[in-house]
């Protein structure tokens, strides 16, 4: 059959009318990918920005608490209120905690990585910062709440120091059997020096 006149006419007034009915959906679905990439990029750009603040900051504020330890900083605290969750406050945190530890201020340190803590949902950071916790409790004397933070050390990879300080805990609390059934799990997977130290404790108990 032969393509007449009147054929194309017919398609030109079927495509006019496909697109009197989808072309607004049309364009408003390429606005809204152009926007998506443009928005993208904006995002990332605002992300990577806000990272590179961050940085700066956290400089800044190291430089500054490793100045003067001890003393309180008033930018470290903005800087952890309006980053709570931000992984440079828990490292700010963490770096004053051992100036305090290293001043022997145990009762700041203790409350300086217990803020540590609750700012973290890192497992591997936590369980850190448990075992740091856990050590200045003990020298605090506070068996029972050392005790309940090893208790949130659940990374494989501290499981032995872990033991380690238990054994120590219950040692100083008495508890010679609870002692050594921790002294020997620490054994297990303690490297030469560590073994050496866990002997000389179990020969003790």
């Amino acid at each position: 059959m032969a393509y007449t006149t009147s054929d194309e006419q017919l398609q030109i007034e079927e495509i006019k009318q496909w697109w009197k009915e989808n072309g607004k959906v049309i364009i408003l679905a390429v606005i809204l990918a152009i926007a998506g990439v443009f928005g993208w990029r904006y995002w990332q750009s605002y992300q990577l920005s806000k990272v590179h603040q961050s940085s700066a900051n956290f400089s800044q504020i190291l430089a500054a608490t490793e100045a003067n330890p001890t003393a309180d900083n008033p930018q470290l605290t903005q800087f952890i209120k309006e980053n709570p969750d931000n992984v440079y406050a828990t490292f700010l945190l963490l770096d004053k905690a051992k100036s305090l530890v290293d001043a022997k201020q145990w009762e700041k340190a203790a409350a300086t990585l217990t803020e540590a803590l609750g700012n973290t949902k890192d497992a591997a950071l936590s369980s850190l910062i448990s075992l740091r916790l856990a050590n200045v409790q003990t020298q605090l004397k506070q068996f029972d709440a050392a005790l309940a933070t090893l208790n949130k050390v659940s990374e494989q990879a501290w499981q032995g120091r872990k033991s380690m300080l238990m054994g120590e805990i219950y040692y100083a609390m008495g508890k010679k059997e609870e002692a050594k059934k921790a002294f020997e799990t620490a054994l297990t997977t303690a490297n030469p020096l560590e073994a050496q130290w866990l002997q000389v404790q179990l020969n003790n108990l």
